[in-house]
């Protein structure tokens, strides 16, 4: 299977996970679900709360919450994330993570958890140097692809996902389970949505980092 394709599928995969475990696991503890999109972009296919879109790069999970909706006044709000209990406000957006984690370490062995480690290293020295270091990283990338079975490839890209959605920023798992401790149980507190917007730009400063090393490679490789 060529090395692109492996990666389209395994993104495909890792997406459909991620998403239906954090979906589920907040059906689990009560929370009311707004919609679940599965991709980005324009919307291909809707049925009830789940819609596919067209690019299956990432997804979201958008849950009842007082601080991006008006309510009723009658409405108690047990079912509204925001209004839940500390470690359900944290669990809930590392629930895909957790099992995606679990099912690729269980697949590498104890050599994936040093790959994990290793990953969240890698996400950053390759943003920083996009035409470099991302390069050398994703030419190391492809050559494993090439030598290696389906199932090792996505544990492996996996795990490096998994490492991109626990980092410390607006917008990812991580940053999402800070921001659950940070307000400490609380349904809201007047200083969250200014340390949001600056906890989103390291985000998204590395996303187009990548977005570029990806986008370069895919270039010199078409004129090899």
């Amino acid at each position: 299977m060529p090395p692109a394709f492996q990666l389209l599928l395994c993104l495909l995969i890792f997406m459909l996970i991620h998403i239906s475990v954090m979906a589920a696991c907040a059906r689990l503890f009560g929370i009311t679900l707004r919609s679940i999109s599965y991709g980005v972009g324009p919307t291909l296919l809707s049925w009830g709360k789940v819609r596919v879109k067209l690019l299956p790069l990432a997804g979201n999970v958008v849950l009842k919450d007082t601080r991006e909706e008006t309510l009723y006044d009658d409405d108690p709000c047990h079912d509204a994330y925001n209004f839940q209990p500390l470690w359900k406000q944290f669990v809930s957006p590392l629930s895909g993570v957790v099992v995606l984690l679990a099912l690729s370490l269980g697949i590498m062995g104890a050599s994936g958890w040093e790959r994990f480690v290793a990953a969240f290293g890698q996400i950053v020295h390759g943003a920083l140097a996009p035409l470099s270091t991302a390069q050398a990283l994703l030419d190391a990338g492809e050559s494993f692809a090439r030598t290696h079975g389906f199932a090792l490839v996505f544990a492996v890209l996996s795990l490096k996902l998994c490492a991109f959605n626990l980092l410390p920023f607006a917008g990812l798992n991580g940053g999402q389970a800070l921001l659950a401790i940070a307000r400490g149980g609380r349904a809201f507190v007047a200083w969250e949505e200014t340390l949001t917007k600056w906890m989103l730009l390291p985000g998204l400063a590395i996303l187009l980092a990548w977005t570029v090393a990806f986008g370069w490679y895919g270039w010199q490789a078409l004129g090899a």
